[in-house]
């Protein structure tokens, strides 16, 4: 799992063949065009799923490079790749081999949603559900190149240039809207309830895209109707935060599909590692309860350094989509101020809302979009394989 190098990978156009059993039994052995059963859909949507978590050979990077394009969150401990180091210092060259695993790679989830799409016989709430993967998948191609090309159900294959990036937010709010509309809400009797999209889990995504897209009034009238449903709340001990999730995907060992939180400790130390840095460390109250998500007394023994523990150090980390924090901070932000005291309580905290979103939702693949919301301007170019597949891309 923790390669020495990186393999040369093969630059086409949008996607990556598929080589394992799973990407036969999503993509290959049904056939799109006919009508499927519903269980048959449902195959289609676990390989959706999986698309999610394991976008490329080297799925961590795919799903850190936002936290480590923004940096400030992060502490490098050894760069063992200059691919990683790029990132961190917003160097990254168009020839850059780690670049490609980050472009076209999140198209493959892209491409299964729009197939899902397409069935004949997909019902409403499958349909949701792919367009939410689509969503999801843009959304983290957006955090890194912005304005790309909109591949959706009708797509021919051929040549095409990029949107804006405004059209790009637009195109997701559309999707999550439809998945918001047709997916069922959250049984909260079912404990694996949370591991797929749900009605509330596109309600929190719409959220968050409504406010990077300038539009705080309409994220806030989301995330309110998420606080007063009633179905989640915080966690008195930041560890125990079932009750917090509104969505993640469950990582899984035997694909080896959530090393983020190995990255994320000193068991990584002779790799590509990263600590968390002195100034979001300083964030934190002597009374604060999100102590106990870093690693601040076994410091002495890991040369100084305090690491975040907020996911597993084993090889399926889950992987966190939304949980109700963010959405009493979205919705503090949109004018109802109690709801920042309200998480203050209860953190033990009294930041500022801008430091209480940093601390809160550090490692949660956000900080980036808050930074670049604050004027950042920097992003990733395409990948020189992708536009000399495409000439539209120049």
């Amino acid at each position: 799992m923790k390669k020495i190098s990186i393999l040369i990978l093969s630059l086409g156009l949008l996607l990556s063949s598929c080589n394992n059993e799973l990407d036969i039994k999503s993509e290959v052995a049904l056939d799109a065009n006919a009508p499927l059963s519903s269980d048959d859909v449902d195959k289609l949507l676990v390989g959706a799923y999986r698309s999610i978590m394991y976008p490329s050979t080297y799925p961590y990077f795919n799903i850190m490079a936002p936290e480590i394009l923004a940096g400030d969150n992060l502490q490098p401990v050894k760069f063992q790749w200059v691919q990683v180091q790029y990132l961190y210092e917003h160097t990254t060259p168009p020839g850059d081999i780690l670049l490609s695993y980050m472009y076209k790679d999140f198209y493959k989830g892209i491409s299964r949603a729009n197939t899902i799409i397409k069935v004949p016989t997909s019902s409403n709430s499958q349909k949701g559900k792919a367009r939410y993967v689509r969503a999801l998948s843009y959304l983290r191609l957006y955090d890194l190149y912005e304005g790309v090309p909109l591949v959706d159900e009708n797509y021919d294959s051929q040549p095409i240039k990029p949107s804006s990036p405004k059209e790009v937010l637009n195109f997701i709010i559309n999707d999550l809207k439809f998945a918001k509309d047709n997916i069922e809400p959250l049984n909260v009797n079912d404990p694996k309830a949370s591991l797929t999209p749900t009605k509330e889990a596109a309600m929190a995504l719409l959220a968050r895209v409504y406010r990077m897209n300038g539009d705080i009034q309409s994220a806030g009238i989301e995330a309110e109707a998420l606080i007063q449903g009633g179905k989640f709340t915080i966690a008195n001990n930041p560890k125990d935060y079932n009750n917090e999730i509104i969505l993640k995907f469950a990582g899984n060992k035997a694909e080896e599909n959530g090393s983020w939180g190995w990255i994320l400790s000193y068991d990584a130390k002779t790799w590509n590692c990263f600590a968390v840095s002195q100034n979001l460390l300083q964030l934190l109250g002597p009374d604060d309860t999100r102590k106990v998500l870093f690693d601040i007394a076994e410091a002495p023994l890991t040369g100084g350094f305090v690491f975040s523990n907020k996911y597993s150090r084993s090889d399926d980390s889950d992987l966190l989509i939304s949980r109700i924090p963010e959405m009493y901070l979205i919705s503090a932000e949109a004018g109802n101020t109690n709801r920042l005291t309200e998480l203050q309580t209860i953190r033990k905290s009294n930041l500022s809302l801008e430091n209480e979103r940093r601390l809160e939702l550090s490692f949660e693949w956000i900080r980036w979009s808050d930074l670049k919301l604050k004027g950042e301007t920097y992003k990733l170019p395409f990948p020189q394989g992708a536009v000399d597949a495409n000439e539209l891309l120049n």
